[in-house]
């Protein structure tokens, strides 16, 4: 029997992006932090979220930059797209690298930001003081478990270790992002995506998440916030212990942003 709610066919959950300094020249460097860290980050955050803890925070802005992983997708027939809403940002930046070059959309809290395949992005929030910047994602399928998505490099090697990984794919971006200014940067984004594509390529699976996704509709949803609304409704008490714990079906680090808090298991 076809899924016929989109919800349960999508691929999301929370993130706390990576804390990061910024050189003279912006290149990133991320804050040590570990597993744990990011556990309570997210754990902390999401009980604000749902007002189960008072807001610590000043309303001023903070004074330490957040960055999610520059990550991208090939698409699938043109699918799947992503949808983002940021919280406790005192700014949030979508930095957006196509083929037409590069685009900043500047987000409100509470507004919808989305991706669209065969794009690179990345996010970068400054918090409200106290806060750390919590990103809500929704992915329409779950094509990104099996290969459609990746951090972006120029030349298709990802370290294993998350600080290393961060600064290599912000300086890639970056270097793209020069390159665009020039219409130069459509080869390396083109390699990145071919490569991904071509690593996919006739995997079944892939056509049987996208046949389930379609059957559920999550494809042509129109109002996106009911579904962000929903995915909030599933935190509780106990999903939050577990989160704390890091229990690895609700909490993994690193992610592309950061601690992630997937909760798309809650409702299989």
């Amino acid at each position: 029997m076809a899924e016929d709610d989109p919800l349960k066919v999508r691929l999301f959950g929370y993130g706390v992006p990576y804390l990061v300094e910024l050189g003279a020249d912006g290149a990133v460097a991320p804050m040590d932090t570990d597993a744990a860290q990011e556990a309570d980050a997210v754990y902390h955050s999401l009980r604000v979220l749902k007002g189960l803890a008072g807001s610590p925070g000043t309303g001023q802005p903070g004074t330490q930059w957040a960055y999610s992983m520059p990550f991208g997708r090939c698409g699938v027939d043109g699918l799947p797209r992503e949808h983002l809403l940021v919280h406790f940002c005192a700014e949030a930046y979508l930095d957006v690298l196509s083929d037409a070059g590069l685009e900043t959309r500047q987000l409100a809290e509470g507004e919808i930001a989305h991706i669209e395949p065969g794009t690179v992005v990345r996010l970068r929030a400054l918090p409200l003081e106290g806060h750390r910047v919590l990103v809500a994602f929704q992915t329409e399928d779950r094509t990104p478990l099996s290969g459609n998505a990746g951090p972006f490099t120029l030349d298709g090697e990802v370290p294993e270790d998350w600080q290393e990984r961060l600064v290599k794919c912000h300086a890639a971006f970056d270097e793209a992002a020069e390159h665009a200014k020039k219409g130069w940067h459509r080869p390396l984004l083109q390699r990145f995506l071919e490569t991904m594509a071509d690593a996919i390529a006739g995997d079944p699976e892939i056509a049987k998440i996208q046949e389930t996704a379609r059957a559920a509709g999550s494809y042509g949803v129109i109002e996106e916030q009911v579904f962000f609304d929903r995915q909030r409704s599933l935190i509780n008490e106990a999903v939050l212990e577990r989160i704390k714990a890091e229990d690895e079906a609700v909490f993994r680090f690193p992610g592309m942003f950061g601690g992630v808090a997937p909760l798309f298991n809650l409702i299989n």
